[in-house]
This record gives structure tokens, sequence and C-alpha cells, in this order.
């Protein structure tokens, strides 16, 4: 990733950039865009990761000449540039706020997420316990056999090893339970795990098992890439459930209050669907023209979001009247997932974890 460096002064008047009262009857011609304020008058989306496209809408910007952007005191690469609109690729930063300088100012909140790991290999949703502890995979290559695949990251960034000994782990879910559930796309097998790391097998002979979800009653839907959806029952008894298009790489579910199941996978084309299922395993496509959609799930207000790349613009996105809405701009995410109690978003890609703070 690019570095950027801090530019403090590139805000203040200083040689070239003298900046005299609007008031003034003296004020040449050239500089009369300054008796309108400049204005930040919205910021789309509101919140972004590192290496994130995000644009300003513009008031009162005249001349572009010399014109720069920081993002928490940090300088951002301008993508493009009008009058009325700004886009900027986001950098690593710590403030929540970005400022357009040239000569006058703007200023408006920009909520910024951090990095807590970049040492990880996510191919899914991360979980959050009710402690606020993160879990999140190192998956590996096909047939990769590492140390330990899942780890536990604390809110503050520690991260601790959790479960080794699963080839390829891929989907994590907490049950109803209260354990934590683990797909292996190398083995077709899902594994429960004790919070004290007591490891059984649960269900085997699920193909390429990737994706997880729970319904109302018990019921642990998996998601089989090459196409098949599974149903197991709470005594571990796996049932095929439904078949949709295959995935090159993963299937990514999630259940809404009345079981309906949602469904993502990126295959080879320019515009990928998201699948909804009824509890009677009838699929519909729920929307279809996204690019790569993966994580899929629910905010705390019970809209529903996915991880994907829409017009262009990648992120996280969610779907207000059925229709994807830019949340958080970022690269290319595989998953997402809320703390508890709403305090914080985690989003990732595949090999950093993110964490941005919801709650002042």
């Amino acid at each position: 990733m690019q570095a950027f460096a801090p530019l403090p002064s590139l805000c203040a008047t200083g040689p070239g950039r003298e900046f005299r009262d609007p008031s003034s009857p003296e004020l040449p011609t050239k500089a009369a865009w300054y008796s309108e304020p400049m204005q930040i008058r919205e910021v789309l989306p509101p919140m972004a990761l590192p290496d994130g496209l995000v644009r300003l809408k513009m008031e009162g910007v005249k001349d572009l000449t010399g014109l720069i952007v920081l993002v928490g005191g940090i300088a951002a690469e301008l993508q493009g540039a009008s009058p009325s609109t700004l886009t900027i690729r986001v950098p690593p930063a710590s403030a929540n706020d970005v400022r357009v300088c040239n000569g006058a100012s703007a200023q408006s909140p920009l909520r910024i997420g951090r990095i807590l790991n970049s040492d990880l290999h996510p191919v899914a949703n991360p979980v959050v316990d009710d402690l606020g502890n993160v879990f999140v995979t190192y998956s590996g290559t096909r047939g990769e056999k590492v140390s330990f695949g899942v780890f536990m990251v604390t809110p503050d960034g520690n991260t601790q090893p959790f479960l080794g000994d699963i080839t390829n782990p891929t989907g994590l879910i907490i049950g109803p339970d209260g354990y934590l559930y683990v797909s292996s796309r190398h083995s077709g097998e899902i594994y429960r795990s004790s919070f004290d790391k007591q490891v059984e097998k649960y269900a085997e002979g699920l193909g390429l098992a990737t994706g997880l979800a729970f319904d109302s009653q018990g019921n642990l839907f998996v998601g089989d890439r090459s196409g098949s959806i599974y149903k197991v029952t709470p005594d571990g008894e796996p049932e095929p459930f439904c078949e949709i298009e295959p995935s090159v790489s993963a299937f990514h579910l999630a259940i809404d209050p009345d079981d309906n199941l949602y469904v993502t996978g990126p295959t080879l084309a320019t515009q990928d669907a998201i699948y909804r299922i009824s509890p009677q395993g009838e699929p519909e496509v729920y929307f279809r023209g996204l690019g790569r959609p993966q994580g899929i799930g629910f905010d705390p207000q019970g809209n529903l979001q996915v991880a994907a790349s829409y017009r262009g613009r990648k992120g996280l996105y969610a779907f207000e009247n059925a229709t994807p809405r830019l949340r958080v701009a970022g690269p290319m995410l595989v998953g997402f997932a809320y703390s508890p109690d709403g305090s914080y978003l985690y989003c990732v890609d595949n090999s950093s974890l993110f964490q941005i703070e919801l709650k002042e």
C-alpha cells in the first residue's frame, strides 16, 4: 500500500498562498471564487477503510489549481476533480475527518477504519463473541496445512492463536448453543468448538463446505460452492436443501428473521446475484448486478448488507428498498461483522482485519 505522509501545514496561509478577506474592495478578480465560502456538502459514503474511494460533493469551488485533500491530516490521492465533486483514495489515518484546502478550507466528518491485523487470510465473514473478541481465519491455499487456522483478535488488536488442525477453515458462525462452528472446504466437514478450545466434528459429507447460517429452529445451513446448499439438523444430520449456480470461490450465507436464506457466491460472470431461498428451499434472484459479492449479513437495524463491488465502487453495501447503497468504501472486501453492542464494525479483505468505531 502506498505510504502517505502527514502534511499539517497545507491548509495554512503561507508563501504563495496569501489569503485575503473577501470583503476587501482591493480583492483581485482572479480570487473572486473566495466570495462564496467553500463547503463540503456531502461525503459519500460516510465511512471508509484505507484504499477506499470516497466522493466529496462540493460547493463554492471555482478553481481547482493547487487543491489538496487531507484525511486525518494525511494527504489523500486525488482520483478525480470537478468544481462539484472530488474523488479521493483514502490513506491510513487515525482522525475521523476530511479537509479540502485551496487557500480557503472546508472540513467534514469521515469515519475511518483502522487495521487491527494484516497477517491473516480471511475468506468469509469474521464473527464476534459476547465479550467483543473477533474470530477470523487464516484459511490458506487449497490443502495447505497451517499451525493455526482460526485466530482471536481483541478489540484493541491483540491477536492470539485459537484453533489448529482444521485444514482450510472457511466459514465461521457462533451457534445458538454458544459454540463456534467452522467449515472446512478441504474436507467437507463442520467442526464445533467451545471457547475453551474443545473441538469435535459436527457434520461431514458436505462437499466444498464454505458459508454457514443458522435458522430459528437450530438448523445449520451449509453452502457447498459446487452449487448445493445443505441443511444440517440439530442432531448433525445433513440433507440436501436446494441447488443454485456454483461459485468459483465460496458461498456466503445469511438468514433473516423469517428464515429466508440469502446466498452470495462469486462466479465468472461480470454481474453476480444475491439469491433468496424460502424456508421450503425455493430459490429466487433477490438482486443481480454486483461484482464479486461475498460476505453477507444484517446490520444492527436489520438491513441486508453485502461486501461487493457495484458500478465500479468497492466496499460494504446496504440494501434499501432492494437497491444497494455504499456504506463503507474500501478495498475488495470478503466479509464483515458487528460487535453485539453495535459499537464496532469489523471488515476483512483477503489479508487484513479492519475496525470502525461506530459510537463516540
